[in-house]
């Protein structure tokens, strides 16, 4: 396992931009408004956690599952690369790919349909490629734990940026994750 400080940046600002934990912050305090302190910080963990989880499990097996599916890796840029930019313009432009739906108030919702959806996995098996395994997990795991602190903080970000600032926030990543999208189809097509 070699880390590279460069490789390591590029992929957690990769997946922090997919996983965008800023636009959990209102579902978080909706699921948890009548939760106790305690109660929002095991939440904010579980989510965390079952993010974790799920990047690392793809991560582990992704490569194998496209070996036994006879998926080229080149394949799986482009079609990963088009399916980032589906998502970018869901978050540039506002819209709604795809209902999300409500589950408990045990907070997993976040860690899996928000935070570790179908794009943060497809990314961190994009990144793994190419910036290496080690970096993509170890940006995979600062990126959960990124995402654990601000699930903590949510009240106090949603009270000092607002709704407003939540969704501009959210248009900004989807440029950003737009950006890369291209990058992966491009790379994908040997251009």
């Amino acid at each position: 396992m070699e880390f590279e400080i460069g490789a390591l940046v590029t992929a957690f600002i990769a997946l922090f931009i997919v996983m965008d934990p800023f636009s959990s912050v209102p579902v978080f305090i909706s699921l948890t408004k009548s939760f106790s302190p305690e109660k929002k910080q095991e939440a904010a963990r579980i989510a965390g956690m079952v993010a974790a989880g799920v990047l690392v499990g793809f991560l582990l097996l992704g490569p194998l599952a496209l070996s036994i599916l006879g998926i080229r890796m080149a394949s799986f840029e482009i079609a990963g690369g088009i399916l980032m930019l589906l998502i970018s313009l869901s978050f540039a432009l506002g819209i709604d790919f795809g209902k999300k739906e409500d589950a408990s108030v045990e907070a997993v919702i976040i860690g899996v349909p928000l935070l570790s959806g179908p794009g943060a996995v497809l990314t961190a098996m994009l990144l793994s490629e190419s910036v290496g395994f080690a970096n993509a997990l170890a940006a995979g795991i600062l990126t959960c734990l990124a995402s654990y602190v601000i699930l903590l903080a949510s009240s106090s970000i949603y009270r000092f940026i607002g709704k407003n600032g939540l969704e501009i926030l959210s248009r900004v990543m989807g440029v950003l994750l737009a950006a890369f999208a291209v990058e992966y189809i491009r790379r994908g097509m040997g251009l």
